[in-house]
């Protein structure tokens, strides 16, 4: 008792606690609907819609890439979503980097193109939708069947260290060799979002349908089976492997670029020369092309990472870069990005039960500051007794969970829809109509990447 403090003594004073400072991982905060709905722009009750949208502009890309026409399968049932494509396959590699909650993976988002996404983390969040989802199971499960194997993915979470744990079994499945089978096995607890979005997703799929010519697709609804034929199945538009343009890119835009190239370069330990980045240009793959550009800035023999200084980048001598690449490339005209076209959405419109008579197109294009743009509109009345309106939007061949032609703040009823109401085409008129953007630069406004700027 002699050793205690006299004030301890006397007032029962507990001995000084010196607090411990944890580290905790800040991964989980991916894995909550809170998240989730920040990461998607979209609330959990919608999910299945997100979860349509992300796989089919996947299954769509990699068909591209592969120059095949896509021929996608959609599955619902009561425990899963499945979406099947003809496509070359996921690799190995790129599901070890979606299952790495650590980073973020694209092969989209630094590039500045007409692509149908370029989130970086879509597939990620797909992953953990079911587990968010499951409450009380605290689990969810995702399959991933590509050349020849199912990965079983098995999503959690570690409750010592606070951070997602993810187990993956691989099984033989010798009967998919081609494609890639996707499926998000939805958790019970659940299911009223499935069957209450029925009316959205089987709209949205078939959205896909209008604006894709080439694609064929079949929905199969708790066992209804609809299949669409592509009209054009040789249509062409902009792929997703081909060559980016210097006029697309902003200083801003560019310098996002090179800073990804550097540092992908030195996690790999490696450096490469700026004349690697220019030959990926379209228009500068050529040796002659290339020696311009580099003699006109000095950097014939400049590494990349000089570029870069202890603050960031050297904005003067990129933008000086750019300029180059520019001066020594064409610019893109607008119809190379790829055209819907009035044959393949009037059969689509009729085909949906429209009056030939009444239906309108009107294609317009623009090249702005080098950046080209194709605006397509088609509109018809329903030859029936229908009394509801049907809008379809889309950017860039990719169907729209939500109108996404409002300016920042408005609300879903601004915009397009404010418009048409000034016009007599409310919500409870027969009329279709459609419109879709394709852009080489897409601003948008949200991280989900649902809402894009316009003037």
């Amino acid at each position: 008792m002699d050793s205690i403090p006299k004030c301890r003594r006397r007032q029962g004073c507990s001995p000084r606690l010196d607090r411990t400072t944890f580290t905790t991982s800040r991964l989980l905060e991916f894995c909550s609907e809170k998240e989730l709905v920040n990461q998607t722009g979209h609330g959990s009750y919608t999910w299945p819609l997100v979860i349509l949208k992300e796989l089919l502009d996947n299954a769509l890309d990699a068909c591209e890439e592969a120059d095949v026409a896509p021929i996608i399968e959609v599955k619902v049932d009561g425990d899963s979503i499945t979406v099947a494509d003809n496509g070359p396959g996921i690799p190995a590699k790129t599901i070890d980097g979606i299952l790495d909650y650590s980073v973020r993976v694209s092969s989209r988002e630094a590039y500045v193109a007409p692509d149908r996404g370029a989130q970086g983390n879509a597939l990620k969040t797909l992953i953990a939708m079911p587990f968010v989802l499951s409450e009380e199971d605290a689990i969810g499960r995702v399959d991933i069947t590509t050349g020849g194997q199912r990965h079983e993915i098995v999503f959690c979470v570690d409750p010592i260290r606070q951070e997602p744990k993810i187990e993956r079994t691989v099984r033989s499945a010798r009967n998919v060799k081609n494609g890639t089978i996707f499926t998000v096995h939805w958790p019970n607890i659940a299911s009223d979002i499935v069957s209450d979005n029925e009316g959205e997703f089987l709209q949205l799929a078939s959205d896909f349908t209008f604006l894709n010519p080439h694609l064929s697709l079949t929905v199969d609804w708790f066992g209804q089976k609809t299949t669409v034929k592509a009209t054009v199945p040789n249509w062409q538009k902009w792929k997703p492997h081909l060559p980016t343009c210097a006029h697309w890119y902003t200083a801003e835009d560019f310098e996002r670029l090179l800073a990804a190239y550097i540092g992908h370069d030195r996690d790999r330990g490696v450096d490469r020369h700026v004349r690697d980045v220019v030959r990926e240009f379209r228009g500068l793959a050529g040796s002659a092309k290339q020696k311009a550009v580099l003699d006109s800035t000095g950097m014939a023999r400049a590494s990349l990472s000089s570029l870069a200084n202890g603050d960031g980048m050297e904005h003067a001598t990129v933008a000086g870069l750019l300029a180059a690449m520019k001066d020594n490339s064409q610019q893109v005209k607008p119809a190379a990005l790829g055209v819907i076209g009035k044959d393949h959405l009037r059969q689509r419109f009729m085909e949906a039960g429209c009056d030939e008579k009444t239906f309108r197109y009107k294609k317009m294009t623009d090249l702005d500051e080098g950046v080209p743009v194709v605006i397509e509109t088609a509109f018809a009345l329903f030859a029936g007794d229908t009394e509801s309106r049907r809008i379809i939007t889309g950017v860039n061949w990719s169907g729209a969970i939500d109108n996404p032609f409002r300016s920042l703040g408005q609300s879903y009823h601004d915009g397009l829809s404010a418009l048409l109401e000034k016009q007599a085409a409310g919500y409870q008129e027969p009329v279709m109509l459609l419109v879709h953007c394709a852009c080489a630069r897409v601003r948008y406004t949200d991280r989900g990447k649902t809402n894009i700027e316009i003037s």
